[in-house]
């Protein structure tokens, strides 16, 4: 027998085929929630290539079905696979069709769940298939895994077909070292769209890549499949394959006199934020209670009223309880879905934000379940120990202590002296709200209330942080430069930047602001550098100093402050911005370029830190790779090249039709997630189709005013989504530099 092993998560369907299952067990209330936790605990400890990782994840998932009854599980099941299968790969169904016809037998191994893997075979009409099966006994799931896939592919191949195989004559797609087994026995391997260590693999064994629009094609071509391919999955009209309308440099030109007029006499790009549901609920719940400036509450009820029609579920549950008193029917639920959503790490302190928030506007007392550990604020920055401590000040039972309030009291006025503290809305607004429940009438409220106002917009919402100066100067004054802008500008600019360089050699995100950041830092010191060197070598050298000091024992970089856990694309913005200086830093880069490889997932994509587009880590890390590899080829056992490539490949499939890219795979397309792609690809694939059709419908997108609108891209507390208009003029300038 003659057979093809195809791989099913990633291979024949995008991302994993039962990923949302265990939340959805829970969310239907068939499993306890301290069993998810604890599974989703191990999945972000695990190594996705590691068997042994794989095993304890089948096993902590059967744990959470002990005594579910079978049937229920069944029916959730059904109703994932109804949303995954517009996940399926456009060519997995004519795939199946041209190896029945050449004469082979397709099989299905995975290590999904068994009846998840049924309803796939189903679909493509395959009759061979095994996944993981979970013991059961009496329609009662026992807890323990039945059968799993343990000694290889191969091996489970020779049981499921239960006769001889001409494995010579045989075919395996796979995208892991989970299918090594395969892809070494059978006489035509093909790696899919490779995990950046089988990238490695395939290129020392020789083993031809495909991925999802030349794999039919390869097929056809090399292992001579009876059947042509259809059209390409991911299809470009002719009109986005032809040359841009508007000519690049034009829209440059048209762009960086806006972006420059944007300067203001100080040299700083304001950066302004806009208005946001959750501070304009919390604003307003907060004069209520103090019945204070009607007509600021007048406007700020106008703006949650009309934000309702658009909002996403977690700002129209705030909304409603702000406005109309109806609590959230289920915060659990709705927390998770919001994290769900946004891909981004639910820890506990994170979803405390979001159930704080919540409890806060809500009719009831406030009240949130968490773990005590999740209101710890030791080693934080400078807002979160304040969000932190009002938090937890709320929380406590009555009666509060006094040194609770007393500290609590002393931050704030201590803080709000220069302003809103630390430009930050949010944490400003959850100290007041804690303060007017044990010192109502405290002359701190007051002040604070007064200040805050201050920072309403113009449609009657409240921003997260007023602005970003210091850091829209810096990235601007990055994209500015590349585009030719004024020197003088450019002076005054960097002049202004080098002017707010605080005491330990960082940068704060915005002027006045005391706690620094490696973002902000990294960007100012990469435009000093770029700007002139010598007349900036002083702030250049501390900036480097402050840098230094935050290197974690694991090689990474965190946001705030030393010993915090290290972020992929801070780590990645220490390596770019380093490496001018690289002779002097050489242990330091080795150390985070180590740190960056192990950070990357199997799909090429990293965390995504404070962006919601997996472009914006992937851009950053693919310029900290590659600079590592130019100045040292041979480092790190040829992790390199594999790594860069997964980067760029994930980034040249996941295009849509229109040409551009949106936050994440599938997602409707916008400017500043095309923006980070088209950055990241223009050094190697400048001319590849599509590039030119993304840089068509970047063009496409620029506004009469020559400048650019996309959604929201950062988010804070992650994953609420915040707004700073100019960064996307910054960032798409910054593109289409790399294509002028």
């Amino acid at each position: 027998m003659r057979i093809a092993v195809l791989d099913v998560d990633g291979t024949l369907i995008a991302g994993t085929l039962a990923g949302p299952l265990p939340t959805m067990l829970a969310e239907a209330r068939l499993v306890p929630r301290d069993r998810l936790e604890r599974l989703r605990r191990a999945q972000s400890a695990a190594n996705a290539e590691d068997p042994r990782a794989a095993a304890r994840m089948n096993e902590l998932f059967a744990s959470m079905l002990t005594d579910v009854a079978c049937r229920a599980v069944s029916a959730v099941t059904a109703r994932l696979w109804a949303r995954q299968r517009a996940r399926l790969f456009t060519f997995a169904k004519p795939l199946v069709a041209m190896l029945k016809d050449a004469g082979h037998v397709p099989l299905l191994i995975s290590g999904g769940p068994q009846e998840l893997v049924a309803h796939l075979a189903a679909e493509l009409d395959v009759t061979l298939f095994r996944g993981t099966q979970f013991e059961a006994a009496d329609g009662l799931f026992t807890g323990r895994v039945a059968w799993a896939v343990a000694d290889g592919k191969d091996r489970a191949a020779q049981d499921l077909t239960g006769t001889r195989i001409d494995w010579p004559g045989s075919l395996a797609v796979g995208n892991s070292l989970g299918d090594v087994s395969s892809l070494s026995r059978v006489g035509r391997p093909v790696v899919f769209e490779p995990s950046p260590a089988l990238r490695a693999l395939a290129a020392r064994r020789s083993w031809p890549v495909c991925d999802r629009t030349s794999l039919l094609t390869h097929l056809r071509d090399q292992a001579a499949l009876p059947m042509a391919p259809p059209a390409r999955a991911r299809h470009v009209s002719p009109a986005r394959r032809a040359a841009p309308a508007t000519p690049v440099g034009s829209a440059i030109r048209r762009l960086t006199e806006r972006l420059s007029a944007q300067v203001g006499g100080q040299g700083a790009v304001t950066g302004e934020c806009r208005g946001r549901v959750t501070e304009s609920a919390l604003m307003l719940t907060l004069l209520r209670r103090r019945t204070a400036l009607p007509g600021v509450q007048s406007r700020l009820h106008a703006y949650l009223s009309h934000s309702r029609t658009t909002a996403d579920a977690f700002d129209a549950a705030v909304i409603d309880a702000t406005l109309h008193g109806i609590p959230a029917s289920d915060r659990h639920r709705l927390i998770e879905q919001t994290f769900a959503g946004a891909a981004q790490h639910s820890s506990d302190r994170k979803k405390l934000a979001l159930e704080a928030i919540l409890a806060v506007v809500g009719p009831e007392p406030f009240h949130v379940d968490a773990p005590s550990h999740a209101f710890e604020h030791h080693n934080e920055a400078t807002w979160t120990r304040l969000r932190q401590m009002a938090i937890h000040h709320l929380h406590v039972p009555d009666p509060v202590a006094p040194e609770l309030t007393a500290r609590l009291l002393r931050l704030t006025e201590r803080g709000q002296v220069r302003g809103i503290i630390e430009g930050n809305v949010f944490a400003h607004l959850f100290a007041l709200l804690s303060l007017q429940r044990t010192v109502p009438d405290h002359r701190v409220i007051h002040d604070g209330i007064t200040v805050l106002a201050e920072a309403v917009r113009e449609d009657g919402g409240m921003p997260f942080i007023t602005s970003e100066e210091v850091f829209c100067t810096a990235t601007a004054g990055l994209s500015l430069a590349r585009a030719g802008a004024d020197r003088h500008l450019l002076y005054a600019m960097a002049d202004y930047v080098a002017a707010q360089q605080a005491d330990d050699g960082g940068w704060a995100y915005a002027q006045g602001v005391v706690q620094t950041d490696v973002d902000t830092t990294t960007h100012a010191l990469a435009f000093l550098h770029m700007v002139d060197p010598e007349r900036y070598r002083t702030p250049v050298h501390a900036a480097r100093q402050n840098l230094t000091s935050h290197l974690g024992e694991d090689g990474g970089m965190p946001t705030y402050l030393p010993g915090q856990p290290s972020e992929p694309t801070m780590t990645a913005n220490t390596i770019t911005a380093l490496q001018p200086f690289h002779f002097a830093h050489t242990p330091l880069l080795e150390r985070a370029t180590r740190h960056l490889l192990d950070a990357q997932k199997a799909d090429g994509t990293f965390e995504r830190s404070w962006s919601l587009s997996e472009a914006n880590a992937m851009l950053r890390a693919l310029n900290a790779l590659t600079l590592g590899r130019r100045h040292n080829p041979s480092s790190h056992q040829g992790r390199l090249g594999p790594a860069i490539e997964s980067i760029q490949q994930r980034l040249l499939v996941t295009a849509n039709p229109d040409g551009g890219w949106g936050q994440i795979p599938g997602e409707d397309s916008d400017p500043m997630s095309t923006a980070y792609t088209l950055t990241a690809l223009a050094p190697t694939h400048r001319t590849h189709p599509t590039v030119r059709s993304g840089l068509h419908y970047l063009l496409g997108e620029q506004n009469p005013d020559g400048g650019y609108t996309s959604p929201s891209d950062q988010a804070a507390p992650r994953p609420l989504r915040y707004t700073i208009p100019v960064l996307t003029d910054i960032f798409v300038l910054l593109a289409l530099t790399h294509h002028a």
